[in-house]
């Protein structure tokens, strides 16, 4: 058999056993209701990538790498794993399963299609403008997001992760939400993306056990403990990216003595000794185009803001954010109000929301 007849059929069984698998996973995760997505080829994909030149690289996060690409005249997001790194092969079709059921909602990054032809299927996703986030919850370019889009992006991913919660049979917990993970788009439309963790809660269940995944920082301290996923690993991490937004440091950064200190272990110390604007980036105050009643409106939102992430982490001195039944969603709480009343003439409501009882249901 000649050289290239081998090559051919080492590609058609690699073809047949990604398939085979990825359509296991779809079907195992959402009785087989899936949405339809299109099959590339290796070669649009290295055309598209420039062979994977480094030129074309957006991000990349040691299991995978994403790069930009244009197929058929459209820029796309295409992502590559690393067969090298991956510690179970079947998360990388877990994220294609769970990204195609996700692609509806418009807080997503859409999945367009895949590649079978490489070890591992590579994703092709919608361009996202600006990129993922930086760890410090900073865009690429360098520029300085101001106020009114780092709270659009906190409740643009709170829609996300509601939807993902509680939208499929069973409840579905990302487990590895951050910065990095949250795409923006020409818009400053943030979209959520990256589900290889995800683990899905059956129904009528209230947690499973399974062993600790995500990213340092981020990681639900009661889940590095127990190992019981529930919606709460989510919220805690939501938080913990709030947390980012509002300080513009990253979830783990370089204390004093470049000590490795966690922004969470930060701001409770700062909350302490009620050292509160120590905690806010002051690009958030330098962005006020006047003072006045401007300032006062601009603090009782970050005020808020901060009291919902404390409260998504369970800081000792804030009540938790709870996931009973039937409630009003994380997402149509304090962020909401936050978000659709950014103007002076209306500060009241930002008071009311530091009371504000915020929640994620439980699915039927």
């Amino acid at each position: 058999m000649s050289k290239n007849n081998k090559k051919k059929k080492k590609k058609k069984i690699s073809d047949l056993k990604n398939g085979g698998i990825l359509l296991e996973e779809l079907i195992a995760s959402f009785d087989g209701k899936t949405n339809p997505i299109r099959c590339f080829s290796s070669d649009e994909i290295f055309k598209a990538t420039d062979n994977f030149s480094e030129s074309q690289v957006i991000s990349s996060w040691g299991y995978f790498i994403w790069y930009r690409g244009v197929i058929e005249e459209r820029p796309v997001s295409i992502k590559k794993w690393s067969s090298q790194n991956l510690s179970n092969f079947t998360e990388a079709y877990r994220d294609i399963s769970v990204s195609s059921q996700m692609s509806g909602h418009k807080n997503t990054l859409k999945l367009i299609g895949c590649c079978l032809e490489f070890d591992l299927p590579a994703l092709v996703c919608e361009y996202a403008e600006h990129g993922p986030l930086s760890k410090d919850g900073g865009i690429s370019s360098g520029e300085v997001l101001p106020w009114n889009v780092r709270l659009k992006i906190a409740k643009e991913i709170a829609t996300s992760v509601t939807y993902l919660h509680t939208a499929f049979p069973e409840t579905i917990i990302h487990r590895n939400i951050n910065p990095t993970n949250i795409f923006i788009d020409e818009n400053w439309t943030a979209k959520l993306s990256d589900f290889w963790f995800c683990v899905a809660i059956p129904e009528g269940e209230l947690y499973v056990e399974d062993e600790v995944k995500g990213v340092t920082g981020f990681v639900d301290p009661d889940y590095y403990w127990t190992m019981k996923v529930t919606e709460k690993v989510d919220i805690y991490s939501f938080g913990v990216v709030m947390l980012v937004l509002l300080s513009g440091r990253a979830a783990v950064f370089n204390g004093p003595g470049e000590t490795p200190m966690s922004l969470n272990d930060h701001v409770s110390e700062v909350m302490e000794r009620n050292g509160f604007d120590e905690i806010v980036d002051k690009e958030i105050w330098n962005s006020l185009g006047g003072g006045g009643d401007d300032l006062v409106v601009r603090r009782l939102q970050v005020e808020a803001f901060l009291r919902l992430a404390l409260r998504c982490v369970r800081y000792k001195k804030e009540d938790p954010v709870s996931v009973p039944r039937n409630q009003s969603s994380l997402c149509n709480g304090v962020l909401v109000s936050l978000s659709s009343r950014c103007n002076v003439s209306e500060p009241k409501p930002f008071v009311q929301c530091l009371g504000t009882k915020t929640v994620i249901p439980k699915p039927r």
